[in-house]
């Protein structure tokens, strides 16, 4: 893993599947496309602070007859130095790529059909019937008693993003810089 200062842009992109949040990691190395689910609860803007990376690779994709070529950061951890965006950043673009949570899907059917099978848990469904069905026990128990929370990042992007958007009814707030949501 490597350490390296500098500035993550996080944008919001509306997609086929809905809003999705991207970043791009600008540092003195070289700047890097991220793509990770911990990215959905960030609002657009820049934040600045030092992000531990798992790895740096080249991916490609081809969207609307274009191939695009970029090099991804995949975060392992980050720590922000501030919880509000020092400014707003191309917000709310029209589908300039794909979103990575149909990225995930592909590479999921893509193992699935090359692995053995496996014992998997049935499909969720479009609604969640209670807080312990979209968040677990433990974390229902906490939103029950108003306590701060963080979201599990191994959780599919799709239900990051329904946890989220369900804890920002529920009148919590994110602080970027500790990855926390906090009860208004």
């Amino acid at each position: 893993m490597i350490s390296l200062s500098g500035t993550l842009d996080v944008r919001t992109i509306k997609g086929s599947n809905g809003p999705f949040q991207v970043g791009e990691l600008t540092t003195s190395v070289g700047e890097f496309k991220v793509k990770d689910k911990v990215l959905e609860q960030f609002e657009p803007g820049a934040y600045t602070g030092t992000s531990l990376i798992d790895k740096i690779y080249p991916h490609s994709y081809v969207w609307y007859g274009k191939v695009t070529v970029e090099i991804r950061a995949r975060l392992a951890d980050v720590q922000l130095d501030n919880d509000e965006p020092l400014g707003e950043v191309h917000a709310n673009q029209i589908a300039p790529e794909p979103d990575p949570a149909d990225e995930e899907r592909r590479a999921a059917a893509t193992e699935a059909i090359t692995s053995a099978p496996a014992d998997t848990e049935p499909p969720a469904g479009d609604v969640p019937e209670t807080l312990a069905d979209l968040f677990g026990t433990e974390l229902a128990d906490a939103i029950l008693a108003s306590q701060p929370l963080q979201l599990d990042r191994t959780v599919e992007r799709s239900v990051l993003r329904r946890q989220r958007d369900e804890l920002d009814a529920l009148g919590y707030t994110f602080q970027a810089s500790t990855q926390t949501w906090f009860k208004n």
